[in-house]
C-alpha cells in the first residue's frame, strides 16, 4: 500500500468532534508491505512487533472480523515514515479494507462505512490516486493527474497529529481556498503549517531549504514531511539536489504518483 501526500490542505469547520478538511491528495510510490492470512484471532504485527488494540490497522481488522466472522493476521513492514503526514497508519487500515472487499469479506458499502469509523483518511487510502478530499477525508472527487514527480523530505523527528491540531485550534488561520488553488489563482498551502512549526521548529528551516532548491515547498498533512512538485524534465536535477543537499535528513526521496493506493504482488 502506498503513501499519500496532501498537496494542499484547508480546514473548513468541525463535525462530531473532528475537523473537516478540503484537500488535494495524491498517492506516491513509497509504501508499506502487508501480508495477510486467516487466523483464530485478530493479530497485527508491525516490523515484527505485536500491535495493541489502539493500532489503526488492528481496528480495521476487527471491523472486518465483526462483518465477516473471519479473523486476520496482518504483518506490516513499514516503508512509510512515521509522523510524516504521509498517511502511514491510514494506508495500512485502507489496504486491509480493500483486501476485505476484493476477497468478498465485506461489501464496498460496508467497508467504506467501517473505514469512516476507523480514521479520517482511511476511505481515501482504500482508493488513492489524484483526488479532492473533503469532510473527514471521505468525500472524494477525482482530479486530473499531474505530470510530475514529488520531492519529499523529512527530518528525523515526527509531528504529533493531535498536538498539531490542538495548537491550530488555539490560533486558527485560513488560506485562499482549494478552489483558488485548483484554478491557479492561489499557490498551494497547508493551514496546519504554523501549528506544526510551533511544535517542530525545524520544519520551517526545511521549508526554506526546499523552496531554495526547488522553488516550491508545502508541508503534507500535519507534518513533518515537506514536499515540492517537480516537472518530469527536472527529475535528474532534483535527484541530485536531494542527494547532495539533504543528506542530513532522515528521509529525502523523489517519488512518483500512483493511480491506486494498493498493489497486489
Amino acid at each position: 500500500m502506498y503513501a499519500k501526500l496532501n498537496l494542499a490542505l484547508e480546514i473548513t469547520g468541525a463535525e462530531g468532534g473532528y475537523h473537516t478538511l478540503d484537500m488535494i491528495n495524491c498517492t506516491v510510490g513509497a509504501g508499506d508491505a502487508l501480508a495477510v492470512s486467516f487466523a483464530e484471532k485478530t493479530t497485527v504485527f508491525m516490523d515484527g512487533a505485536l500491535c495493541g488494540v489502539e493500532n489503526t490497522a488492528f481496528r480495521a481488522a476487527e471491523k472486518i472480523r465483526e462483518a465477516s466472522g473471519r479473523a486476520l493476521r496482518a504483518e506490516i513492514d513499514k516503508g512509510i515514515p512515521f509522523g510524516a503526514g504521509m498517511g502511514g497508519s491510514s494506508a495500512d487500515a485502507g489496504a486491509l479494507f480493500r483486501y476485505a472487499v476484493d476477497r468478498g469479506l465485506m461489501s464496498e458499502e460496508d467497508a467504506v462505512a467501517a473505514a469512516a469509523q476507523v480514521g479520517s483518511d482511511v476511505i481515501y487510502m482504500m482508493r488513492g490516486g489524484w483526488k479532492r478530499a473533503k469532510g473527514r477525508g471521505g468525500e472524494l472527487s477525482p482530479l486530473p493527474s499531474a505530470d510530475c514527480a514529488v520531492a519529499v523530505v523529512r527530518r528525523e523527528y515526527g509531528a504529533s497529529t493531535a498536538e498539531v491540531y490542538r495548537r491550530y485550534d488555539l490560533s486558527p488561520t485560513h488560506g485562499a481556498g482549494i478552489d483558488a488553488v485548483l484554478s491557479g489563482a492561489a499557490d498551494r498551502y497547508n493551514v496546519l503549517e504554523p501549528a506544526a512549526i510551533s511544535f517542530c521548529p525545524g520544519i520551517d528551516d526545511l521549508k526554506r531549504r526546499m523552496y531554495d532548491a526547488f522553488g516550491d515547498a508545502v508541508m503534507t498533512g500535519s507534518g513533518s514531511a515537506v514536499c515540492a512538485m517537480i516537472p518530469l524534465n527536472e527529475t535528474e536535477r532534483a535527484e541530485r539536489l536531494l542527494r547532495d543537499g539533504f543528506g542530513d535528513c532522515g528521509y529525502a526521496r523523489l517519488l512518483f504518483p500512483k493511480d491506486d493506493s494498493v498493489e497486489y504482488i
